[in-house]
């Protein structure tokens, strides 16, 4: 569902030519509706049958055991650099869903041991069957959070409130923002150049294949690179410049 919103937004940067605009949104509403479909599908019968869940529990190896993640090679690559910058504390959502905490002051004021940011001064966790105490054996930390491989980001700040951290998001969610449309407008420039004459009827001619082999062709691709919004957001503008016909 989340892919549904990405590929909007990917066809707004094609907003420069009128016709491409309207070619790529069109695309990403068939998207959006591709999805909408087989979640109305699929999920009903995944908790009636839990197929889902048994067929990948009979393709799981016996090599990995509960609770254990495989991170994707984007995300390899992306989430040390992101770090840097931003790191949210998923534990704050999960409380409050939990009933544990009952809002967001819980977290506040940030609290680092010895005035020293780093994630075993800040973010390490009270072991409270020990009697460790907040402040004393160690540190506290809200919306923003330490990595223990990359330290502390750039946004995270000793003794910060909730007003302080939600200032932080808010210019973080304006730069990506920004980002993502020079990005999208980089991308579809660089597309404009590089498919230019003979290039364009080449993949034309490899993508006007039959549906359900192109839908295990981009089921193939989003598996390798591990994102939906990667492969999602290639193709849109595919559709935009006319390369692929819906």
């Amino acid at each position: 569902i989340g892919t549904s919103i990405t590929n909007t937004i990917v066809s707004m940067g094609q907003m420069g030519d009128g016709a491409q605009l309207e070619r790529a949104f069109a695309g990403a509403t068939v998207h959006d509706l591709f999805n909408l479909l087989s979640v109305a599908i699929l999920f009903p019968l995944e908790v009636i049958s839990h197929y889902l869940y048994h067929l990948t529990n009979a393709m799981l190896p016996d090599s990995v055991g509960d609770g254990e993640k495989w991170e994707g090679p984007i995300k390899k690559i992306v989430s040390p650099f992101a770090g840097r910058v931003l790191k949210a504390n998923k534990d704050v959502i999960k409380d409050i869903a939990t009933g544990k905490v009952e809002n967001c002051d819980a977290y506040y004021p940030v609290l680092c041991l010895d005035g020293i940011e780093d994630y075993k001064h800040c973010a390490s966790k009270c072991d409270k069957d020990a009697g460790e105490e907040v402040g004393v054996d160690c540190g506290r930390v809200g919306l923003i959070t330490c990595d223990k491989t990359t330290g502390c980001p750039a946004f995270f700040q000793n003794g910060a409130n909730l007003h302080d951290d939600s200032i932080s998001g808010g210019v973080c969610l304006v730069l990506s923002l920004f980002l993502l449309i020079v990005c999208l407008m980089g991308l579809v420039n660089v597309l404009q150049r590089g498919l230019a004459g003979m290039s364009t009827r080449i993949i034309y001619k490899a993508t006007n294949v039959n549906g359900l082999i192109g839908i295990v062709i981009g089921a193939a691709i989003t598996i390798l690179v591990q994102s939906s919004s990667i492969t999602t957001s290639v193709l849109t503008p595919f559709v935009g410049l006319g390369v692929i016909q819906l």
